[in-house]
């Protein structure tokens, strides 16, 4: 990635200074100082404790006062300036002896000089500063917004918009899954890619972070289909079998779910004819022969294109008079009653064939008279 345009990367790029360290001798003391960060990341060294009348201040890039380091210099008396081997055009110096350093860069990192000389005088006091670049809100890219959850490999991509030391951390429900293994990692860490399970819909995003700065991305939403696996389905009054009995004229209900992501469409078939409802449960107020037939649920992820159905068998329960009084039979009834009636008839022809197997003569105890 290029840098920017000079002037655009003082303004946008904005510079952090650190005192990393300071010695002080005698009275004199540097203290760095922001001037006008927002338009050229400009830095000025104060000056604290020097002497007054005719001084001559000298400013060095590193520790000591080598000829071949020196930045400026400053003669009070005779309002003169000398720039040294080391002056960029940067660097100034002011009629106090501030040192002013405009539109910074990584490389003024590290130690700075300043000797101070007096009439019978001559100090040296040492500063150091670490510029660090304030990060930028990184982009983050995603190979596929809906996935399909154990079908699609997804791959999230972070893309800093700075050039200097930061790490990049993950955020989201995946997170654990970088643990996991589910997850590989570029060697960067600006890549993720895996496969997808359920329930990991979610936003996800990265950040940057130095040791005076931290950015995150903008969220970005993941949709993960999957579903359905299976019906379940209730009814009123209850099904056995699949098979649902109900009086003319009661009420009915039928009702089918399917757990998807996204949600399932449903359709209803009587009888192989679709029905005007998308429900997933149909009502009846009022039974009628006409509404008696084979129902299908048909349940449909829009996502995963996975359809499934089941059936319900609706009959009308059939009612029988004794006396006075009519009853249902439904056909768990019906299939205890058969039950019971059939043991019953075994019973009276096992008694009916002892009988008369003990009536005949030969089946009599005891000898015969002669």
């Amino acid at each position: 990635m290029e840098l920017p345009p000079e002037p655009l990367l003082f303004k946008r790029l904005l510079l952090t200074v650190v005192l990393l360290a300071s010695t002080v001798a005698a009275e004199l003391t540097l203290n760095p100082e922001h001037l006008d960060e927002e338009k050229d990341g400009s830095l000025i060294w104060r000056i604290q404790g020097a002497p007054t009348g005719d001084v001559n201040y000298t400013w060095y890039r590193g520790n000591g006062s080598l000829e071949e380091n020196m930045l400026i210099s400053y003669n009070s008396s005779s309002q003169s300036r000398i720039c040294g081997p080391e002056n960029t055009g940067r660097e100034n110096v002011t009629d106090k002896g501030f040192l002013t350093i405009t539109k910074l860069q990584f490389n003024d990192s590290g130690i700075y000089t300043l000797g101070v000389t007096s009439p019978g005088d001559y100090q040296v006091a040492t500063g150091q500063i670490q510029i660090w670049e304030r990060l930028l809100t990184p982009n983050l890219t995603v190979s596929k917004v809906n996935v399909q959850a154990y079908m699609d490999e997804v791959t999230f991509t972070c893309h800093p918009n700075n050039t200097g030391d930061f790490q990049i951390e993950w955020h989201g429900i995946f997170l654990t899954g970088i643990k996991t293994g589910q997850w590989k990692v570029s060697s960067d860490n600006r890549t993720i890619t895996g496969w997808v399970f359920p329930f990991q819909t979610g936003p996800y995003r990265c950040s940057l972070s130095s040791l005076v700065s931290w950015e995150s991305s903008e969220s970005m939403w993941l949709n993960v289909y999957y579903g359905p696996n299976s019906i379940s389905k209730t009814s009123s009054p209850t099904y056995f079998r699949d098979t649902v009995e109900a009086k003319l004229g009661s009420r009915v209900n039928l009702e089918c779910r399917a757990t998807s992501m996204p949600s399932c469409r449903y359709q209803w078939h009587l009888n192989g004819t679709a029905l005007p409802t998308n429900n997933s449960n149909i009502s009846i107020k009022n039974l009628s022969w006409s509404d008696v037939g084979t129902y299908r649920c048909i349940a449909e992820n829009p996502g995963t294109q996975v359809v499934l159905y089941d059936t319900f068998i609706l009959k009308v329960a059939e009612e029988f008079m004794i006396g006075q009084y009519s009853y249902t039979l439904y056909q768990g009834s019906v299939i205890l009653l058969s039950i019971g009636v059939g043991l019953g008839l075994l019973y009276l022809i096992g008694g009916l064939i002892f009988y008369l197997v003990s009536k005949r003569p030969w089946a009599r105890a005891g000898p015969q008279p002669d």
